[in-house]
């Protein structure tokens, strides 16, 4: 019985309830007046009251984070796939697979973000495959054009043979 007192009386403590506020990104200084409601709340227990923060913490916790994507590369592979009568996931020997094998290209289908690994990628199926090396690069984001920008830079500089093209949220529902 005394593990699970000193248990609650841990998790409840006012400091302790702070720090798990600022672990859910509550300001510091919003989460330092909770937590003093907390202490004045816990300290001379008004038990409705008490569950009711309880559950209005657990539930600001339990909030899931905001997705890091619109759609996962899968969801862009198969629209463009699917336009440019491509076949998806081809595996090769040595276990590379290429997202989208169309008859003239092997296109890596890629974030913005991650641009420069779909360089590497895209040659890599190229020649396992003797075909022409491709990228499609998802843009979700107006801030993606940068990325764009640096993987045509690349491929001018350096006068790679990658083809390009990109795909955004909006274009999902065209045939």
């Amino acid at each position: 019985m005394s593990r699970l007192r000193n248990f609650v009386q841990h998790r409840f403590n006012s400091v302790h309830v702070y720090c798990r506020l600022c672990d859910c990104r509550i300001p510091a200084q919003l989460a330092l007046k909770l937590s003093a409601v907390w202490e004045s709340l816990y300290v001379r227990p008004f038990w409705p009251a008490v569950c009711l923060l309880a559950l209005a913490v657990l539930a600001s916790c339990s909030v899931p984070a905001q997705a890091k994507h619109l759609h996962k590369e899968r969801y862009y592979q198969n629209i463009w796939c699917a336009q440019n009568t491509g076949t998806l996931e081809v595996r090769l020997p040595g276990g590379l697979r290429i997202d989208c094998e169309t008859e003239t290209h092997a296109v890596e289908v890629d974030f913005a973000p991650k641009w420069a690994e779909a360089v590497g990628q895209s040659l890599a199926y190229a020649a396992a495959t003797g075909k022409r090396p491709g990228i499609l690069l998802i843009l979700e984001r107006p801030t993606d054009e940068r990325h764009l920008a640096k993987l045509h830079a690349l491929i001018d500089y350096y006068g790679v043979p990658i083809d390009v093209w990109t795909i955004e949220p909006a274009e999902e529902a065209q045939p």
